[in-house]
Order: structure tokens, then C-alpha cells, then sequence
């Protein structure tokens, strides 16, 4: 059989590429070299507690807000489970040097709670939040108005630092730390983050902010149910090994079973470089493989999910960040409540901190249990490094696990096949816009990417890259108009 659209990976990419085809009457395949579909919307299971290893919290789900049109039309709305974080405090940035914290609110509330600590900052901070509104306004698909259509490449915010953003309006530099304290959403704040996507994030979270109550494989299943409902087809445990291209156009994908998947267009949820390993030398310009091979990964993570013992840990409906009070690694962590509350206490976190795949070296030509002891005290030295700087804030944390599950960007690799493990895909850097910006076309007329890679990363950005993509089959109105009713 041949199909309309052959979408290699069932990541968030993928899943909302075949939901977005099949809604207009796509013949979808859908490959998966994994056992479960999902990418990083999978979850594991472990004592009895639920943990999510990619999907942490959505922003802008409020009715009539961005995420919330999307989710509309993908029709998974109602279909699963989340819960509203804490208004007053959604994330909670906290220092070891001194002990403070500093909620951040939703809303109105953004501005006056920080105000109310900054009162020198009110005015700079109000300029703040019209500005991060006012970037994703730009945005044709955020906003949902296709005059504003071009490419990302034409917006002026995909070339400014958000770290310089901040350091030109604020003075305060306990403010500026705040404002960057969420910064493991996407990656690390560095000269190279561009304003467009520091906006979109922080903008999409202070409008409203919403973590999953349950497992994140709920948008996977409701996803490929419905597109199994479209007649679509959603195929695991095939790993697509080269794509057929012949005169410029894809005809085939070959499985490492030998089988080949015929398609009319084809798209790639995989990281980029991955997919280019699937094609010939000489099927896509060289400058665009050069550019594509070139291009720099985010970093991934360190994760730690902890089973705690009942009655131990208070629970708190906030996603909290934490700056090491020493320089030691890691300098700072994210940690996540895992479930729901019980009689007012956790049962389950998720702590997570930057790692350097550089640390990975001795064992990045290995495979998940195949690696020596070696690699096993790796983890249990920074394990026990993060737990530390997690007890500067939390005395006797450690006290509390009653069982923990570790995890490297080694972990992420294997089963995402991202490179290095990293955790948002291509790194975005303001100060070369048009080389690190990956765009939906490849140079082949019927291959295409999507995913964290493509624009914008994260369940908003990833839906946009989706929504983008498939317009290039579609047309940009067309599909905005789609969303938008």
C-alpha cells in the first residue's frame, strides 16, 4: 500500500503532523522504532508512582488561550488529564545563598508580586510583560493570523539575546536572576538564547500554567487513537533505515526488516541530523548537509525520580528551581511534583539538572544494560550531588526517598535517537539566526521535518512546528483557519 504521508517517528511531531493530515483525508503511516510511541511524551513506571521523562508543564491551556485552541483541534481536549498550577506561584525560583524564594504568578499577578519586591522594578517589569506579549503577537501561528505569514527567519526578535534583553531593562541583578531562573525549559539563558523563544515560553506559562495529573503518554494515546479513527496507521518496533530518493523526490522508506514503506510525501520527526543519515550524499544540496551536520545540540539531563516516603515531604503545586549556593555541579536544579498529593504530601518528585554530554564519553558507543560499573558510579556520585544541593532548600530530602531511578542524556539517547542526548533538539542562537534556525523544507519537494528542532521546542512550539509544517502541504490559511474555528 502506498500513503498519502509517511511520518517517520511518533514523537509530539509526528503524532500532530499525522492528526493535522489525517483530518483532511491523509492516508497516514506513522513508524516508530520504539516499542511505545510517544518520543518524550513517554512515561515510566516505578514503585507504584507515575513519571513523565519529558513533559513536565504546558503553558497557555486556559480556555481561548494558544495551547488550548490547538489542543481543540487536535481533539484531545477532555481527553486527558492536567491540573492548574498554583496561581500565585507556578514556578518558584529560590537562591542557596541566602535562603530567599521568589514565586512567580500567573497573570496580572506576575507583575504586582514581583513588584512588591522589586518596587524600583514596577515600571521595567510592566515593559517586561507587554514586551513578551507583544514577540509572540508577531508570531502567524501563535497569534492565528496568516497576513503576518513569512517565515521565522523574517521575525527582527529571532536576532536579539534575551540575556541582553533583561540586562538593558533591569538593574536589579536578583531580579534579572529570577527572570532567568526557569531557564532549564530551554536549556541554559546564554548570549546565544534568542528573545523569541525566551518569550514564547515564559509568556505561554505566565498566561496559564498546567502540569499533567497522571502519565504524559495520555496525549500519545489520544493522539494515535485518533489517528488510527481517521484510518490512519501507527507502526512500532521499525526502525527506518534509508529513505529511496530518486530525481529529487522521496519514493520509499526502507525498515532495518527490509521493508519498504511507499509514500506521496514524507515527513521526519527525527532530529535533523538523524534524518540526513538517511539519505545519500548526494540527494540534498551540500551546504544544507554541512549546515544541518554543523549545527550545535542543546544539552540534555541529569534526572533523578524519587519515591518518597508517606507523609515526609509536603506537597507543593509549583514547579520549583533552585540555585546552588556553592559552584559546584550542578549550579542549578529543577524539581517537579510526580502525581498528586496525598493528605497534603508528596509521594513522588522529579529533579533534573543540566549534564554536559561531554561526561558521557566513555561509554557513548554503548547501549542501555550494557554498561559497566563504572558508568553505574557516575550516577550515583551525581545523584548524591543533586540530592545536596536539593537539601539546601529541602534539609533531610534525602532522608526522605525511600527509592530513586536515575537517568542520563545517555538514557535520553537511546531511546529518543536524539543526538547527544539533547533534551530541546538544535541549539537556536540569536547572533546567527539564518544558519541555526532549522525550517520545515529540506531541499527534496516531498521530505519534511517537524519536531523540537523545527522553530520552537516544547508542547506549544512543537505544536506550531506541526502546524507549520503541514502547511506546507496545505497552505498556511488553510491550516490557521482550521484552528482557529
Amino acid at each position: 500500500m502506498k500513503y498519502d504521508a509517511v511520518i517517520i517517528g511518533s514523537g509530539l511531531g509526528g503524532l500532530l503532523c499525522g492528526t493535522i493530515l489525517g483530518k483532511e483525508g491523509y492516508r497516514v503511516c506513522i513508524i516508530e522504532k520504539n516499542a511505545k510511541i510517544g518520543g518524550c511524551l513517554q512515561s515510566i513506571r516505578r514503585s507504584g508512582h507515575v513519571f513523565n521523562t519529558g513533559i513536565h508543564y504546558l503553558g497557555s491551556l486556559d480556555e481561548g488561550q494558544i495551547l488550548h485552541q490547538y489542543f481543540r483541534y487536535f481533539g484531545i481536549n477532555g481527553k486527558i488529564d492536567v491540573q492548574r498550577l498554583d496561581d500565585s506561584g507556578f514556578d518558584v525560583i529560590g537562591f542557596g545563598d541566602d535562603g530567599s524564594i521568589y514565586p512567580l504568578a500567573m497573570g496580572s499577578g506576575f507583575v504586582d508580586s514581583l513588584a512588591q519586591r522589586f518596587p524600583e522594578e514596577r515600571r521595567a517589569l510592566e515593559q517586561y510583560a507587554a514586551k513578551l506579549k507583544d514577540v509572540c503577537m508577531s508570531l502567524p501561528f501563535y497569534v492565528l493570523d496568516d497576513k503576518l505569514c513569512g517565515t521565522v527567519l523574517d521575525n527582527p526578535h529571532l536576532g536579539i539575546s534575551a540575556s541582553r534583553y533583561l540586562y538593558s531593562l533591569f538593574d536589579h541583578p536578583r531580579l534579572r536572576q529570577v527572570l532567568r531562573g526557569n531557564d532549564l525549559v530551554y536549556g541554559v539563558l546564554s548570549e546565544k538564547t534568542p528573545l523569541l523563544l525566551y518569550s514564547l515560553i515564559n509568556h505561554s506559562f505566565i498566561e496559564s500554567a498546567w502540569r499533567m495529573a497522571g502519565d504524559s503518554e495520555q496525549i500519545s494515546r489520544a493522539l494515535a487513537d485518533g489517528i488510527r479513527a481517521s484510518g490512519g496507521t501507527v507502526i512500532c518496533r521499525r526502525t527506518v533505515k534509508r529513505l529511496i530518493v530518486e530525481k529529487g523526490v522521496v519514493k520509499s522508506a526502507v525498515l532495518h526488516t527490509g521493508e519498504e514503506i511507499e509514500g506521496t510525501q514524507f515527513i521526519s520527526g527525527v532530529h535533523p541530523q538523524v534524518t540526513l543519515r538517511m539519505i545519500t550524499e548526494n540527494d540534498v544540496k551540500k551546504p544544507y548537509r554541512s549546515r544541518i551536520e554543523n549545527l550545535q545540540n542543546t544539552s540534555g539531563f541529569f534526572v533523578l525520580h524519587a519515591a518518597l516516603k508517606e507523609r515526609t515531604f509536603p506537597f507543593s503545586n509549583s514547579i520549583y528551581y533552585h540555585y546552588s549556593r556553592n559552584s559546584a555541579w550542578p549550579p542549578k536544579l529543577m524539581m517537579v511534583p510526580a502525581g498528586n498529593e496525598q493528605d497534603g504530601y508528596a509521594r513522588a518528585v522529579t529533579l533534573l539538572a543540566n549534564m554536559d554530554f561531554s561526561e558521557m564519553k566513555p561509554w557513548e558507543h554503548t547501549t542501555v544494560g550494557s554498561r559497566d560499573a563504572g558508568y553505574e558510579e557516575l550516577k550515583a556520585h551525581k545523584a548524591a550531588q543533586l540530592i545536596e544541593v536539593a537539601e539546601q532548600r529541602f534539609p533531610g530530602f534525602g532522608q526522605m526517598i525511600e527509592r530513586q531511578y536515575v537517568s542520563t542524556p545517555l538514557s535520553y539517547r537511546d531511546y529518543t535517537g536524539t543526538p547527544d542526548g539533547s533534551a530541546y533538539g538544535t541549539l537556536k542562537d540569536c547572533n546567527f539566526p539564518l544558519s541555526s534556525t532549522v525550517l520545515p523544507r529540506t531541499g527534496i519537494s516531498n521530505l519534511l521535518l517537524t519536531g523540537q528542532s523545527v522553530y520552537f521546542h516544547g508542547v506549544l512550539g512543537v505544536s506550531i512546528s506541526a502546524a507549520a509544517t503541514c502547511s506546507e502541504l496545505l497552505g498556511a490559511k488553510y491550516v490557521i483557519d482550521k484552528i482557529k474555528t
